[in-house]
C-alpha cells in the first residue's frame, strides 16, 4: 500500500482531546500514533511492547498505560485507534483508484482500443474525486478556524453539520468574523450563550450586537435616626419648697426636710 509521507494530526481536534495529558504522556501518546500510522495497522501490546515503542521503561509505561488506553479500543493485546483506521481506509482506497487508473492505462495503451474522449473523461473522474477530497479538508480546515473562534465548545458533531448547512446561506469568512465578535462582546453572559450548533441552526450571525447589561443598583447607606438621651436632674434642679412625690423622692434619694 502506497501510504501518505506525513500523519494527518487534527490540530484542533488532537489539543481539545488531550488537554488533560502531561507532557510525558503527550510524547508517549504521539509516538504510538505514529508507529501505528507507519505500520498501516493496530498495535500489539503483547508483553507490553508498546512501553518500547513509546521509548519508556517498564515502570513509566504502567503510570500512563491506563490513561493513554482511553484513546484506542482494545481487544486483548490489540490496541486499535479508530480515527487512524478511517484516515487509513481512505489512504487504502486511494492508492486502489490510483493502482486501478495505471492498469486500465496499460490495457489502453497496449490494445490500442480507447479514445482520447475516453481518457479524458477517465481523468476528469479522477480529478473530480480529488477535487472532493480538497473541498472536504478545506472544510474541516474552516470549521476549525470557527471553532476556535466560537466561545462555547460543546457538541462539536453537531456543531459541524450546522456549519456544512450554514455555508449554503454565507461565507466562512463572515461566520469566523461573527463568531469572534459575539465571543469578545462585553455584554455576552457565560451562562446565556448558545450551543455552537444552536446559534448556526438560528442564523444568529445576523444578530444584532447584545444589549447593554444593565447597571448594578448603587449601594444606598443606612439611614439612622440617632438616639436621644433623655436628661439627667439631681435635686438641685427641683425648685426649693415645691412638693415632690413620694416616688421622685426615693428617686433622688432625698428626704422631705431637705425641700
Amino acid at each position: 500500500m502506497t501510504s501518505l509521507p506525513y500523519l494527518q494530526l487534527y490540530t484542533s481536534d488532537y489539543l481539545a482531546d488531550t488537554a488533560h495529558l502531561t507532557t510525558e504522556e503527550h510524547g508517549a501518546y504521539l509516538l504510538l500514533i505514529m508507529n501505528y500510522w507507519q505500520r498501516g495497522k493496530p498495535l500489539d501490546n503483547t508483553d507490553n511492547r508498546l512501553a518500547h515503542v513509546a521509548r519508556l521503561s517498564d515502570d513509566r509505561w504502567k503510570a500512563v498505560e491506563a490513561v493513554l488506553s482511553q484513546f484506542f479500543q482494545i481487544d486483548g493485546q490489540t490496541w486499535v485507534h479508530s480515527r487512524i483506521e478511517r484516515d487509513l481506509a481512505a489512504v487504502r482506497e486511494k492508492s486502489d483508484r490510483a493502482s486501478y487508473a495505471g492498469k486500465r492505462s496499460a490495457v489502453q495503451r497496449s490494445l490500442n482500443e480507447r479514445s482520447t474522449f475516453v481518457q479524458r473523461s477517465f481523468n476528469q473522474e479522477e480529478e473530480e474525486e480529488d477535487e472532493k477530497e480538497d473541498n472536504k479538508n478545506t472544510l474541516d480546515h474552516k470549521f476549525d478556524l470557527f471553532w476556535t473562534a466560537y466561545p462555547r465548545h460543546t457538541a462539536k458533531g453537531a456543531a459541524r453539520k450546522a456549519f456544512a448547512i450554514a455555508l449554503k446561506k454565507t461565507t466562512a469568512e463572515k461566520l469566523i468574523a461573527a463568531a469572534e465578535c459575539f465571543k469578545n462582546d462585553p455584554n455576552r453572559e457565560e451562562a446565556f450563550t448558545a450551543h455552537a450548533s444552536t446559534w448556526l441552526n438560528q442564523e444568529r450571525w445576523l444578530d444584532d450586537p447584545l444589549p447593554q447589561k444593565q447597571a448594578p443598583a448603587s449601594f444606598r447607606g443606612l439611614i439612622t435616626t440617632p438616639t436621644l438621651v433623655p436628661p439627667q436632674f439631681t435635686s438641685e434642679d427641683v425648685p426649693k419648697g415645691s412638693p415632690m412625690p413620694e416616688s421622685i423622692r426615693k428617686l433622688f434619694g432625698v428626704s422631705q426636710t431637705t425641700l
